[in-house]
């Protein structure tokens, strides 16, 4: 099932860089020769896999961050945080993750088309937090991500933002109602897709 959800995530990506988006915006600002500091919102579908979500649910969450666009580079420069909430599997309760990061989008944008594909590379910190029993068990730890994406111009300050995430997360011991464990450490695979907008300033 896993499976099927990473494909058709990656499958939406896709079809978002075949559509056309030629006459979308007229007057926007040209990323290609202004700088603009811009907010990145978006909504998300998160799947993790591997020691530390093998018994976790995919879930929604909800992700910002703030960017500023260099003047004459294609380079987008900034910072955020997200949430998503997953069910676990066999047990009742839900999971928590939280996140925070810093970013670097790359812009992959040609002279002629509005439409402005675009990588992003992130490093941040992770946690899972959980409640079952009333048994409270986390793990935290440092997450690394790629991300492919495509910015579509609507308006002259908006823009619709599409993307897939693949992720990786090296965690610490776990912590048991607030003692760590020894020896538990534990490691993820995380996939999300986003949709949101880009609102430049």
């Amino acid at each position: 099932m896993r499976r099927i959800l990473v494909a058709a995530a990656f499958t939406i990506v896709l079809q978002a860089f075949a559509t056309p988006a030629e006459g979308l915006a007229q007057g926007r600002f040209d990323p290609r020769r202004q700088a603009r500091f811009m907010i990145d919102a978006n909504l998300a579908y998160t799947l993790i896999t591997g020691d530390a979500g093998d018994s976790i649910n995919g879930g929604p969450g909800i992700e910002a961050a703030a960017l500023y666009q260099l003047a004459d580079i294609p380079l987008r420069l900034g910072g955020g945080a997200g949430y998503s909430r997953h069910g676990i599997q066999d047990a009742g309760g839900s999971a928590n993750r939280y996140e925070v990061f810093a970013v670097a989008d790359l812009l992959l944008f040609s002279e002629e088309t509005e439409m402005i594909p675009y990588i992003q590379g992130r490093v941040g910190w992770m946690q899972l937090a959980n409640n079952i029993d009333e048994v409270s068990t986390t793990i935290s730890g440092l997450e690394f991500a790629a991300l492919v994406g495509v910015d579509m111009p609507v308006a002259e300050n908006i823009s619709i933002d599409v993307s897939g995430q693949f992720g990786w997360f090296t965690g610490g011991d776990l912590v048991v109602d607030g003692v760590s464990d020894p020896g538990t450490s534990r490691s993820a695979s995380i996939f999300s897709i986003r949709a949101g907008a880009f609102f430049f300033f």
